[in-house]
Protein backbone atom coordinates (compact mmCIF):
# COMPACT_ATOMS: atom_id res chain seq x y z
CA UNK A 1 0.00 0.00 0.00
CA UNK A 2 1.56 3.65 -1.27
CA UNK A 3 2.49 5.28 2.07
CA UNK A 4 -0.25 8.19 3.03
CA UNK A 5 0.93 12.00 2.21
CA UNK A 6 0.71 13.97 5.00
CA UNK A 7 -1.56 16.87 4.40
CA UNK A 8 -3.08 19.55 6.69
CA UNK A 9 -6.77 21.14 7.01
CA UNK A 10 -7.91 24.60 7.18
CA UNK A 11 -11.50 26.20 6.44
CA UNK A 12 -11.37 28.19 2.53
CA UNK A 13 -12.95 30.62 1.06
CA UNK A 14 -13.73 31.14 -2.74
CA UNK A 15 -10.89 32.93 -3.69
CA UNK A 16 -7.97 33.54 -6.91
CA UNK A 17 -5.61 30.10 -5.30
CA UNK A 18 -9.16 27.75 -5.46
CA UNK A 19 -9.54 29.24 -9.10
CA UNK A 20 -5.92 27.95 -9.99
CA UNK A 21 -6.54 24.54 -8.53
CA UNK A 22 -10.07 23.99 -10.23
CA UNK A 23 -8.76 24.70 -13.66
CA UNK A 24 -5.82 22.21 -13.06
CA UNK A 25 -8.47 20.06 -12.08
CA UNK A 26 -10.27 20.31 -15.34
CA UNK A 27 -13.42 20.37 -13.64
CA UNK A 28 -15.95 23.14 -14.06
CA UNK A 29 -18.48 22.16 -11.23
CA UNK A 30 -15.41 22.71 -8.84
CA UNK A 31 -14.49 26.11 -9.96
CA UNK A 32 -15.49 29.68 -7.50
CA UNK A 33 -18.30 30.32 -9.97
CA UNK A 34 -19.86 27.27 -9.44
CA UNK A 35 -19.37 27.13 -5.51
CA UNK A 36 -20.42 30.84 -5.15
CA UNK A 37 -23.75 30.84 -7.51
CA UNK A 38 -24.76 26.96 -6.03
CA UNK A 39 -24.13 29.05 -2.07
CA UNK A 40 -26.47 31.84 -3.24
CA UNK A 41 -29.24 30.41 -4.69
CA UNK A 42 -29.55 26.55 -3.62
CA UNK A 43 -27.68 26.07 -0.51
CA UNK A 44 -30.81 26.54 1.45
CA UNK A 45 -30.81 24.18 4.63
CA UNK A 46 -27.31 23.36 3.97
CA UNK A 47 -24.02 24.31 5.94
CA UNK A 48 -20.72 25.01 4.58
CA UNK A 49 -17.52 23.41 5.36
CA UNK A 50 -15.42 24.28 2.99
CA UNK A 51 -11.88 23.17 3.85
CA UNK A 52 -8.37 22.93 1.78
CA UNK A 53 -5.41 20.55 2.12
CA UNK A 54 -1.93 21.78 2.25
CA UNK A 55 0.60 19.57 1.78
CA UNK A 56 4.22 20.01 3.90
CA UNK A 57 5.66 22.35 1.13
CA UNK A 58 2.67 24.63 2.56
CA UNK A 59 1.35 24.21 -1.20
CA UNK A 60 -2.26 24.10 -1.85
CA UNK A 61 -2.87 20.55 -2.72
CA UNK A 62 -6.70 20.00 -2.59
CA UNK A 63 -10.16 21.67 -1.71
CA UNK A 64 -12.80 19.75 -0.10
CA UNK A 65 -16.09 21.74 -0.87
CA UNK A 66 -18.68 19.80 1.73
CA UNK A 67 -22.07 20.35 3.29
CA UNK A 68 -24.18 18.95 5.68
CA UNK A 69 -27.45 18.59 5.05
CA UNK A 70 -30.13 18.62 8.15
CA UNK A 71 -32.82 16.02 7.18
CA UNK A 72 -36.02 15.79 9.87
CA UNK A 73 -33.81 12.94 11.46
CA UNK A 74 -30.33 12.41 9.87
CA UNK A 75 -27.72 14.80 8.88
CA UNK A 76 -25.65 14.02 5.55
CA UNK A 77 -22.15 14.92 4.71
CA UNK A 78 -22.34 15.13 0.74
CA UNK A 79 -20.28 17.76 -1.46
CA UNK A 80 -21.53 20.84 -2.23
CA UNK A 81 -23.32 20.90 -5.90
CA UNK A 82 -24.32 17.65 -5.32
CA UNK A 83 -27.03 16.60 -7.76
CA UNK A 84 -26.33 19.16 -9.78
CA UNK A 85 -22.78 18.39 -11.25
CA UNK A 86 -22.18 15.81 -13.76
CA UNK A 87 -19.03 14.70 -11.20
CA UNK A 88 -17.80 16.02 -7.76
CA UNK A 89 -15.10 15.10 -5.26
CA UNK A 90 -11.97 17.05 -4.09
CA UNK A 91 -10.89 19.73 -6.49
CA UNK A 92 -7.17 18.57 -7.17
CA UNK A 93 -5.05 18.63 -9.92
CA UNK A 94 -4.17 15.12 -11.13
CA UNK A 95 -0.85 14.36 -9.66
CA UNK A 96 -2.07 15.41 -6.10
CA UNK A 97 -5.26 13.01 -6.13
CA UNK A 98 -3.26 10.93 -3.17
CA UNK A 99 -3.17 13.87 -1.15
CA UNK A 100 -6.23 14.86 -2.41
CA UNK A 101 -8.29 11.83 -0.95
CA UNK A 102 -6.07 11.95 2.33
CA UNK A 103 -7.33 14.51 2.93
CA UNK A 104 -11.00 13.77 2.81
CA UNK A 105 -10.28 10.83 5.16
CA UNK A 106 -8.92 13.65 7.19
CA UNK A 107 -12.20 15.73 6.80
CA UNK A 108 -14.60 13.06 7.66
CA UNK A 109 -12.75 11.82 10.68
CA UNK A 110 -12.19 15.76 11.70
CA UNK A 111 -15.80 16.62 11.02
CA UNK A 112 -17.14 13.16 12.41
CA UNK A 113 -19.57 14.59 14.88
CA UNK A 114 -21.32 17.17 12.68
CA UNK A 115 -22.78 14.11 10.08
CA UNK A 116 -24.81 10.77 10.02
CA UNK A 117 -23.88 9.60 7.04
CA UNK A 118 -21.44 10.84 4.43
CA UNK A 119 -22.67 10.58 0.52
CA UNK A 120 -20.02 10.89 -1.97
CA UNK A 121 -22.02 11.08 -4.76
CA UNK A 122 -20.76 11.42 -8.83
CA UNK A 123 -16.65 10.24 -7.99
CA UNK A 124 -14.82 9.75 -10.88
CA UNK A 125 -14.01 6.64 -11.93
CA UNK A 126 -13.79 3.78 -9.38
CA UNK A 127 -12.19 2.03 -5.93
CA UNK A 128 -13.63 5.17 -3.39
CA UNK A 129 -14.93 2.80 -1.35
CA UNK A 130 -11.60 1.08 -0.74
CA UNK A 131 -9.67 4.49 -0.44
CA UNK A 132 -12.16 6.12 1.99
CA UNK A 133 -13.27 2.41 3.94
CA UNK A 134 -16.94 3.49 2.69
CA UNK A 135 -19.96 1.39 1.35
CA UNK A 136 -20.35 1.33 -2.91
CA UNK A 137 -23.47 2.75 -3.25
CA UNK A 138 -24.00 3.17 -6.82
CA UNK A 139 -21.52 2.71 -10.15
CA UNK A 140 -22.85 4.86 -12.88
CA UNK A 141 -22.18 4.81 -16.42
CA UNK A 142 -20.07 8.20 -17.61
CA UNK A 143 -19.68 8.13 -21.29
CA UNK A 144 -16.96 10.02 -23.37
CA UNK A 145 -15.61 10.95 -27.23
CA UNK A 146 -12.06 11.51 -27.40
CA UNK A 147 -10.14 13.22 -29.85
CA UNK A 148 -9.11 15.18 -30.39
CA UNK A 149 -10.13 14.93 -34.22
CA UNK A 150 -9.18 17.06 -37.04
CA UNK A 151 -11.87 16.28 -39.02
CA UNK A 152 -15.66 15.07 -38.61
CA UNK A 153 -15.52 12.50 -40.66
CA UNK A 154 -12.59 11.04 -39.53
CA UNK A 155 -14.52 10.84 -35.82
CA UNK A 156 -17.88 9.58 -37.48
CA UNK A 157 -15.72 6.88 -39.32
CA UNK A 158 -14.78 5.30 -35.92
CA UNK A 159 -18.47 5.43 -35.07
CA UNK A 160 -21.09 2.77 -36.40
CA UNK A 161 -22.56 2.83 -39.89
CA UNK A 162 -25.67 3.05 -38.83
CA UNK A 163 -25.03 6.44 -37.15
CA UNK A 164 -23.70 7.77 -39.93
CA UNK A 165 -26.31 6.89 -42.16
CA UNK A 166 -29.33 8.10 -39.55
CA UNK A 167 -27.70 11.61 -39.00
CA UNK A 168 -27.12 11.79 -42.66
CA UNK A 169 -30.60 10.87 -43.78
CA UNK A 170 -32.44 12.70 -40.47
CA UNK A 171 -30.46 16.26 -41.80
CA UNK A 172 -31.66 15.67 -45.18
CA UNK A 173 -35.36 15.13 -44.79
CA UNK A 174 -35.70 18.60 -42.52
CA UNK A 175 -36.58 21.72 -44.60
CA UNK A 176 -35.08 24.48 -43.02
CA UNK A 177 -32.79 23.39 -41.03
CA UNK A 178 -29.97 25.33 -39.13
CA UNK A 179 -27.55 25.46 -36.58
CA UNK A 180 -27.54 28.25 -33.72
CA UNK A 181 -24.79 28.81 -31.63
CA UNK A 182 -25.20 31.49 -28.72
CA UNK A 183 -22.44 34.12 -29.09
CA UNK A 184 -23.04 37.26 -27.71
CA UNK A 185 -24.61 38.48 -24.04
CA UNK A 186 -27.64 39.97 -25.27
CA UNK A 187 -28.66 35.71 -26.91
CA UNK A 188 -28.00 34.34 -23.44
CA UNK A 189 -31.41 35.01 -21.66
CA UNK A 190 -33.56 34.08 -24.18
CA UNK A 191 -31.42 30.94 -24.64
CA UNK A 192 -32.02 29.55 -21.76
CA UNK A 193 -35.74 30.45 -21.94
CA UNK A 194 -35.53 28.26 -24.97
CA UNK A 195 -33.64 25.86 -23.03
CA UNK A 196 -35.72 26.14 -20.17
CA UNK A 197 -38.82 25.63 -22.48
CA UNK A 198 -37.80 22.61 -24.54
CA UNK A 199 -36.76 21.02 -21.22
CA UNK A 200 -39.94 20.89 -19.71
CA UNK A 201 -41.74 20.48 -22.84
CA UNK A 202 -39.70 16.84 -23.57
CA UNK A 203 -39.83 15.78 -19.81
CA UNK A 204 -42.89 17.68 -18.17
CA UNK A 205 -43.49 16.53 -14.69
CA UNK A 206 -40.00 14.38 -15.02
CA UNK A 207 -37.92 17.28 -15.55
CA UNK A 208 -34.66 17.03 -13.24
CA UNK A 209 -35.33 18.63 -9.94
CA UNK A 210 -32.03 19.52 -9.88
CA UNK A 211 -32.00 21.85 -13.33
CA UNK A 212 -35.94 22.84 -13.69
CA UNK A 213 -36.03 23.14 -9.77
CA UNK A 214 -32.75 24.79 -9.06
CA UNK A 215 -33.45 27.62 -12.24
CA UNK A 216 -32.16 31.05 -10.62
CA UNK A 217 -29.19 28.88 -9.39
CA UNK A 218 -28.67 28.04 -13.03
CA UNK A 219 -29.20 31.67 -14.42
CA UNK A 220 -26.50 32.88 -12.39
CA UNK A 221 -23.79 30.57 -13.08
CA UNK A 222 -24.78 30.41 -16.77
CA UNK A 223 -24.17 34.83 -16.45
CA UNK A 224 -20.78 34.34 -15.15
CA UNK A 225 -19.65 31.15 -16.70
CA UNK A 226 -20.31 33.00 -20.20
CA UNK A 227 -18.42 36.06 -19.30
CA UNK A 228 -15.77 33.91 -18.55
CA UNK A 229 -16.30 31.75 -21.78
CA UNK A 230 -17.11 28.36 -20.91
CA UNK A 231 -20.44 28.13 -22.18
CA UNK A 232 -21.55 26.54 -25.04
CA UNK A 233 -25.24 27.17 -25.62
CA UNK A 234 -26.34 25.23 -29.25
CA UNK A 235 -30.13 25.34 -31.13
CA UNK A 236 -31.14 23.15 -33.60
CA UNK A 237 -33.50 25.40 -35.59
CA UNK A 238 -36.33 24.53 -38.06
CA UNK A 239 -37.26 28.13 -40.16
CA UNK A 240 -35.92 29.95 -37.18
CA UNK A 241 -37.86 28.57 -34.16
CA UNK A 242 -35.25 26.49 -31.90
CA UNK A 243 -36.73 22.33 -31.72
CA UNK A 244 -33.55 21.11 -30.01
CA UNK A 245 -30.62 22.64 -27.61
CA UNK A 246 -27.58 21.09 -26.27
CA UNK A 247 -26.39 23.08 -23.04
CA UNK A 248 -21.99 22.38 -22.46
CA UNK A 249 -19.60 23.62 -20.74
CA UNK A 250 -16.41 24.33 -22.43
CA UNK A 251 -13.32 24.16 -19.67
CA UNK A 252 -9.68 23.34 -20.38
CA UNK A 253 -8.94 21.13 -23.05
CA UNK A 254 -12.76 19.26 -22.26
CA UNK A 255 -16.24 20.07 -22.93
CA UNK A 256 -19.15 18.81 -20.55
CA UNK A 257 -22.31 18.32 -22.13
CA UNK A 258 -24.53 19.34 -19.49
CA UNK A 259 -28.48 19.39 -20.10
CA UNK A 260 -30.56 19.55 -22.76
CA UNK A 261 -33.76 19.79 -24.44
CA UNK A 262 -36.62 19.23 -27.66
CA UNK A 263 -39.67 19.07 -29.10
CA UNK A 264 -41.34 16.23 -28.12
CA UNK A 265 -43.97 16.20 -31.35
CA UNK A 266 -40.65 16.05 -33.57
CA UNK A 267 -39.14 12.63 -31.63
CA UNK A 268 -39.54 11.06 -35.26
CA UNK A 269 -37.51 13.91 -36.27
CA UNK A 270 -34.05 12.69 -33.96
CA UNK A 271 -33.59 16.65 -33.50
CA UNK A 272 -32.21 15.76 -30.21
CA UNK A 273 -29.50 13.26 -31.69
CA UNK A 274 -29.21 15.82 -34.44
CA UNK A 275 -28.01 18.66 -31.71
CA UNK A 276 -25.90 16.13 -29.89
CA UNK A 277 -24.07 15.43 -32.99
CA UNK A 278 -23.42 18.97 -33.72
CA UNK A 279 -22.38 20.33 -30.28
CA UNK A 280 -19.86 17.08 -30.43
CA UNK A 281 -18.41 18.25 -34.03
CA UNK A 282 -17.97 21.90 -32.49
CA UNK A 283 -16.42 21.05 -29.89
CA UNK A 284 -13.84 19.16 -31.75
CA UNK A 285 -14.09 21.98 -34.05
CA UNK A 286 -12.62 24.44 -31.02
CA UNK A 287 -10.07 21.91 -30.48
CA UNK A 288 -11.27 19.98 -27.66
CA UNK A 289 -9.53 17.07 -26.51
CA UNK A 290 -12.67 15.55 -25.21
CA UNK A 291 -16.54 16.15 -25.42
CA UNK A 292 -17.76 14.69 -22.23
CA UNK A 293 -21.39 13.00 -23.05
CA UNK A 294 -22.65 13.43 -19.33
CA UNK A 295 -23.49 10.81 -16.93
CA UNK A 296 -26.10 7.88 -17.47
CA UNK A 297 -26.33 5.04 -19.44
CA UNK A 298 -28.69 6.40 -22.33
CA UNK A 299 -28.09 4.29 -25.88
CA UNK A 300 -27.61 7.41 -27.86
CA UNK A 301 -24.43 8.41 -25.73
CA UNK A 302 -22.93 4.77 -26.53
CA UNK A 303 -23.45 5.42 -30.13
CA UNK A 304 -21.10 8.75 -29.62
CA UNK A 305 -18.59 7.48 -26.87
CA UNK A 306 -15.21 5.87 -27.27
CA UNK A 307 -14.63 4.58 -23.56
CA UNK A 308 -16.42 5.12 -20.14
CA UNK A 309 -14.93 6.58 -17.23
CA UNK A 310 -17.56 5.81 -15.03
CA UNK A 311 -18.90 8.41 -11.79
CA UNK A 312 -19.50 6.29 -8.50
CA UNK A 313 -21.08 6.96 -5.34
CA UNK A 314 -19.76 6.11 -1.88
CA UNK A 315 -21.38 5.81 1.92
CA UNK A 316 -19.74 5.93 4.88
CA UNK A 317 -22.41 5.58 7.92
CA UNK A 318 -21.85 6.44 11.79
CA UNK A 319 -24.43 5.42 14.30
CA UNK A 320 -27.44 3.88 13.88
CA UNK A 321 -29.27 6.76 12.27
CA UNK A 322 -26.41 6.92 9.67
CA UNK A 323 -26.63 3.24 9.01
CA UNK A 324 -30.54 3.17 8.50
CA UNK A 325 -30.35 5.98 6.13
CA UNK A 326 -27.28 4.37 3.87
CA UNK A 327 -29.72 0.95 3.81
CA UNK A 328 -32.35 3.37 2.64
CA UNK A 329 -30.06 4.84 0.41
CA UNK A 330 -28.64 1.73 -0.87
CA UNK A 331 -32.20 0.19 -1.30
CA UNK A 332 -33.12 2.85 -3.70
CA UNK A 333 -29.38 2.99 -5.60
CA UNK A 334 -28.12 6.73 -4.68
Amino acid sequence: MPAMVPVTLETIEPCAEWSRLAEASGNPFGTVEWTQAWLEHAAAGCTTRLLAARAPDGGLAAILPLVVVRGRYVRKCRFLGYGAANELGPICAHGDRRAAIEALRLALVETRSEWDVFLGESLPGSGWDARLGATEVKRESSPVARGPWKRWDDYLAARSRSLRKELRQKEARLEGLAYRTVTNAEELEPGLDALFALHRARWGDDASPFFSGLERFHRAFAAVAFARGWVRLRFLELGGRPVAVNYSLRFGDGEWSYQHGRDPALDDASVGLLVFAHAIREAFAEGAHVFRLGPGPQAYKRRFSTDDPRVETVAVARGLRGRASLLAVRRRGG
